[in-house]
């Protein structure tokens, strides 16, 4: 196991953000978790040093100079099919696979569930934590059970879909148990059958110019990495997080009176109390979309989305946040809650 001093945060941050982990470590198989946890505590060059697991580095704000961490990257990969019928397959993949490449494999095997997740950056072990999701789909929808390494008594686990207590950009990996639990693979139940367009106004516009009303699975992820790639910037070409801030849910009193002057705004009802209401529409038109705040701004495609403009800090991210929130709140008496995870 080779552990590795003073490695180059910006290296494993899309948003290019952070100064040097005191500590490196790449893990590509379960077994060699306890053996780190035990160098950990046993070696005196380590003894008080946190453990933090690096994903994708896609969810993340890190801190600048030396951040004093065992950074550890969790590299397991694998690709299975365990169970099949009919109308079904599960599949296990390894907390290391890059994302959108399990899901083009799901897509090649004509499954359905992971195709509106398509173009999404980050690694499979990252996105239960977060709960993953985009155009109407989220992984809770297709997670079956989550293998982990329980880091209070360093054995593997498996928890259920239930046990994940999956919400609305959450899970217990990031409230209760958060810190506790390593992923090391994770099972997905697909379907066999075809997939529906799902219906958000850029999919729907999308298949009625192509005139598809049937589409197959790879229709449907190719719609939406079309789509992404016109409103996302790459985060290889301009560094960002993707989502920085996530879509408020408010009650439908208030989303109608927003709709009082913005009549041709498109809210999406959760039930009858509640309307999530898109945060970007939300920063668009309390006029940030484009704006710059220095070394950060506002992508002039996708008021979303926030992108580093060159030598930004962490610093520079979080006044860039606040001062965003400040002005939503302002215009529509609404507080935005960001998505990325300071560390």
């Amino acid at each position: 196991m080779n552990i590795q001093e003073n490695v180059d945060i910006k290296n494993y941050s899309t948003l290019k953000v952070g100064g040097v982990f005191r500590y490196f470590v790449t893990i590509k198989k379960k077994e060699d978790l306890p053996s780190l946890y035990a160098i950990a505590q046993s070696d005196v060059r380590y003894k008080s040093i946190p453990i933090f697991i690096l994903g994708g580095g896609s969810n993340s704000i890190f801190s600048d100079g030396v951040l004093n961490v065992i950074a550890t990257k969790i590299d397991i990969k694998g690709f299975e099919v365990i169970k099949e019928d009919a109308e079904y397959a599960e599949i296990r993949a390894g907390a290391g696979e890059i994302w959108d490449e399990l899901v083009g494999k799901t897509v090649e095997m004509s499954l359905s569930g992971l195709e509106s997740l398509s173009a999404i950056p980050g690694v499979v072990g990252a996105t239960p934590v977060q709960n993953v999701g985009a155009y109407g789909a989220e992984v809770k929808d297709s997670i079956i059970e989550v293998e982990v390494f329980d880091t209070f008594d360093k054995t593997i686990k498996y928890l259920s879909n239930n046990d994940c207590k999956f919400g609305y950009r959450d899970s217990i990996f990031k409230g209760e148990a958060k810190g506790r639990y390593i992923i090391t693979s994770v099972v997905y139940r697909l379907s066999k059958l075809s997939p529906k367009i799902p219906k958000y106004p850029d999919t729907e516009r999308y298949f009625k110019e192509k005139n598809i009303t049937n589409p197959n699975v790879k229709d449907v992820r190719d719609a939406i990495i079309f789509i992404r790639s016109n409103k996302l910037p790459n985060p290889k070409d301009i560094p960002n997080v993707g989502s920085f801030f996530k879509n408020p849910i408010i009650s439908k009193d208030i989303a109608d009176q927003i709709l009082i002057n913005y009549p041709n705004a498109k809210f999406f009802p959760i039930d009858e109390r509640n309307t999530k209401i898109p945060a970007g529409w939300l920063i668009e038109n309390a006029g940030l979309k484009g704006k710059s705040f220095g070394k950060v701004a506002v992508y002039d495609k996708n008021a979303l989305v926030l992108i580093n403009t060159g030598g930004a800090t962490k610093e520079d991210i979080i006044k860039t946040k606040n001062e965003i929130i400040k002005i939503v709140q302002d215009k529509f008496g609404i507080i935005l809650e960001q998505e990325p995870e300071v560390v």
